[in-house]
């Protein structure tokens, strides 16, 4: 009998791009975001979405806001977007691009798609910085020639210790440092209402101790937003006591948390007379609280601005925030930032340094824009990259 020779099927081999996202990738873009998300969103929302962007882009009005995608035979499998925003390097502004939202499919991760994606973002940008955490992330846009300037410092400082007491819950949290005996000793202090009366006595000792620092009391911040020109003049009389930063004049500080969704942010402004010597941008924890806090309230310190002399008016600012935080409902507020400036008073008001896990890369090639070389050079904070938006 012959032997029927099986037909032979040519594998497919798809169409794979790498390319600068346009309106034409929007249907794509939604199937990719809600396997991302668990959501649905339509390509009629993504198309206005970037539009919104485009018109209030703080860098360039008007100007479409970079983003790319790995396609293979047109469907998404890997996608990062930008934030436009220059750079200050201690003599001049530089523009450039925050690398956000680097995500790739979970059955692709690990392999050619994230490298290809991000390799023709820095193709088609120039200065790059970006804010991460996830060290799979990191080793890849080191690969990529990004200089890894270390993970920037975390401060917590408690605005309602008892409630914190009797959430805390060391086990869920992997404090596994924590000893045993400590453990029980809380558990036993929840149950019998003693985290209650620590808490109590924790507030009233974190008054006393914020009340010697004394010098907030020379300024009177409020809550209030700033006019455009205001920050703009207040950033050109700060920028020069920097030797880096991203720009934090009118239109980024007022496109960042200004313009975002309506009550999330609420700035304070310190004032010398009228004139504006500092401002603080405070987020406001989630409603149902953090879950992998036991649902521990936490607000962010997104940002701050003043004159490193000034340590009076940082101080009133971090009085402030410490007080808007309260206002809000939080439990704790969480301050990220790497220079000495800010870093160097939050023991003043009680605040605990935690872990640094966001670590800030630069991509500047050949180092041709004389970028600082140390991290505490700085001048960032959360906000920076959309770094708080994980609480």
């Amino acid at each position: 009998m012959q032997e029927a020779k099986a037909a032979a099927t040519p594998q497919h081999k798809p169409r794979i791009e790498v390319v600068r996202v346009g309106s034409e990738h929007a249907e794509a873009l939604s199937v990719f975001f809600e396997a991302i998300w668990s959501r649905k969103t339509s390509a009629e929302t993504i198309r206005a979405d970037r539009a919104t962007a485009a018109s209030a882009n703080p860098v360039e009005p008007g100007a479409d806001i970079p983003a790319f995608v790995y396609l293979s035979d047109g469907k998404v499998l890997g996608y990062i977007s930008t934030i436009p925003t220059r750079l200050w390097n201690g003599a001049t502004q530089i523009p450039a691009h925050w690398f956000i939202g680097f995500m790739v499919l979970q059955e692709f991760r690990g392999g050619p798609v994230g490298h290809a994606v991000l390799k023709e973002a820095i193709r088609q940008l120039g200065l790059i910085a970006v804010m991460t955490v996830a060290l799979p992330s990191r080793r890849l846009f080191k690969a990529l020639g990004f200089n890894d300037y270390g993970a920037i410092g975390n401060y917590l400082t408690l605005i309602r210790p008892a409630r914190v007491l009797n959430a805390l819950d060391p086990e869920a949290l992997g404090m596994s440092s924590v000893p045993g005996w400590a453990v029980r000793a809380l558990r036993l202090a929840q149950r019998s209402g003693l985290a209650t009366v620590g808490g109590l006595v924790g507030s009233a000792a974190l008054g006393v101790w914020r009340a010697a620092a004394g010098d907030q009391r020379k300024v009177k911040p409020r809550e209030e937003t700033p006019a455009s020109s205001e920050l703009d003049t207040l950033w050109n009389r700060v920028r020069s006591a920097l030797g880096g930063a991203p720009v934090r004049d009118g239109a980024y500080l007022l496109w960042r948390y200004g313009a975002a969704e309506s009550g999330k942010y609420v700035f304070i402004c310190a004032r010398d007379g009228k004139e504006l010597a500092g401002v603080a941008v405070v987020r406001r924890p989630r409603e149902e609280g953090d879950p992998r806090l036991s649902g521990i309230k936490v607000a962010t310190l997104s940002d701050m601005l003043f004159l490193p002399e000034n340590r009076d008016v940082a101080l009133a600012l971090l009085a402030a925030a410490e007080r808007t935080a309260h206002s809000m409902g939080a439990d704790a507020l969480l301050c990220t930032a790497s220079h000495p400036a800010i870093t160097t008073l939050l023991s003043r008001r009680a605040y605990v340094k935690l872990p640094g896990n966001v670590h800030f890369l630069v991509r500047d090639v050949k180092d041709v824009h004389a970028l600082p070389k140390a991290l505490t050079d700085w001048f960032l904070t959360r906000g920076d990259a959309n770094s708080d938006e994980v609480f």
